[in-house]
């Protein structure tokens, strides 16, 4: 059974964001009063470090409630998530429960990032953007209840997810082989505007893991890196135009049941490496170091499945080159970071603190063939974040 003393915990989390102070503390704050990297012990579940493959249709949970464990390179499972069964009292299961959808969007000017985000007890979009050149981030944050619940895509493939409240709306429709992201934020500052269009091939390659919290209690995600960008976005008054030669859109997809505790270590960019051809990754681990289910390289739409890697960075000075590695030499990047996003949350039991940086990838990683690709200032993301939420 579930802590009962958590929701007391949700309802006064619920509360407090809902005000327009609580929601801007929310997004952050410069001091941080837990340390980084936790200490990564037994609260911080971790189920199912041999991964393999899944390659056949089917559901997400079997009929006997529990689920496998693996990776994938598309989204071959319906994910069918109302048919867990893990406490005893099927209702609870839905306090449980978190939805989102985060796009990335890189372009030689911009970073921005878009998020509906559903998760049992609020419902709030995010929309920011990064000036490349000046450094400096932007954004706006909108929270309300979680009911009534605002449509979203069953699966990631297929499906519309519209989030509205006030006057801003972020409307998220897959068909075919095009994500096509309409945003209108009368409340961003200056406002903000956007028709987007990522194309997808059904060819393209992405990477889709099944987690396990236990057999019976599954977490699902997906990422997609480098498909190519169409359309513009008007930050204020100014217009920017997208070219989908250097204007890449990423996906972090997301559905389940998550443990209570999570922390992760996560890279990722797009862009071309220096022989020209498109690449992106994904690449970190989660509650434990054995993590590899999501650890991928992608070469011109193709996968390329990576193991175990390293990360290590300087807890005291967050602006000193980051790494990750992997002792196999598969993976030898470096990551100088030209912005770090300071990211709090912290309510006492319930939490979320966290550094998101920006900067530039150098280094080189290793196809399945054996050639190794070089890749130089390439910019992307890399973030450690610890939650108990």
């Amino acid at each position: 059974m579930e802590d009962g003393n958590l929701i007391p915990r949700r309802r006064a989390l619920s509360r407090i964001l809902s005000s327009s102070a609580g929601a801007a503390f929310a997004l952050g704050a410069s001091g941080c009063t837990r340390k980084l990297p936790p200490k990564l012990d037994r609260s911080y579940h971790f189920l199912c470090a041999d991964a393999p493959e899944i390659t056949t249709p089917g559901k997400l949970i079997g009929p006997d409630g529990r689920s496998r464990c693996g990776w994938m390179r598309h989204p071959l499972l319906d994910l069918n998530l109302e048919d867990a069964r893990f406490y005893v009292v099927p209702p609870l299961q839905q306090s449980r429960l978190k939805k989102w959808e985060m796009y990335y969007l890189i372009t030689p000017t911009h970073y921005l990032s878009f998020l509906p985000a559903w998760i049992g007890y609020a419902a709030f979009a995010e929309i920011a953007v990064y000036d490349r050149q000046a450094r400096t981030w932007q954004n706006r944050f909108h929270l309300r209840g979680p009911i009534p619940k605002f449509p979203m895509m069953r699966n990631s493939n297929s499906g519309i997810t519209e989030f509205a409240a006030g006057k801003d709306r972020l409307r998220i429709e897959v068909s075919g082989d095009r994500r096509n992201l309409t945003i209108d934020f009368p409340g961003f500052p200056g406002g903000f505007r956007a028709e987007i269009k990522l194309h997808h091939p059904a060819g393209l390659e992405s990477i889709c893991g099944v987690h396990l919290d236990n057999p019976r209690r599954v977490f699902y995600g997906e990422k997609v890196t480098s498909m190519p960008a169409h359309g513009s976005y008007r930050i204020g008054g100014e217009e920017f135009p997208l070219d989908p030669e250097r204007s890449w859109g990423l996906l972090d997809f997301g559905r389940g049941y998550y443990p209570l505790k999570k922390f992760w270590y996560w890279a990722t960019a797009s862009g071309r490496a220096e022989d020209g051809a498109v690449v992106g990754w994904n690449l970190g681990y989660g509650n434990s170091s054995e993590e590899t289910t999501e650890n991928a390289l992608f070469h011109n739409g193709r996968l390329h499945k990576l193991g175990r890697v390293k990360v290590e960075l300087d807890f005291q000075d967050f602006y000193r080159p980051w790494r990750v590695w992997s002792d196999d030499g598969r993976v030898d990047l470096s990551f100088t970071p030209e912005n770090v996003r300071f990211n709090q949350l912290d309510l006492g039991l319930l939490y979320s603190v966290g550094r998101t940086a920006l900067g530039l990838f150098n280094g080189s990683m290793v196809l399945d063939s054996g050639a190794r690709i070089a890749v130089r200032d390439l910019f992307g993301l890399f973030e450690v974040v610890d939650q108990r939420w």
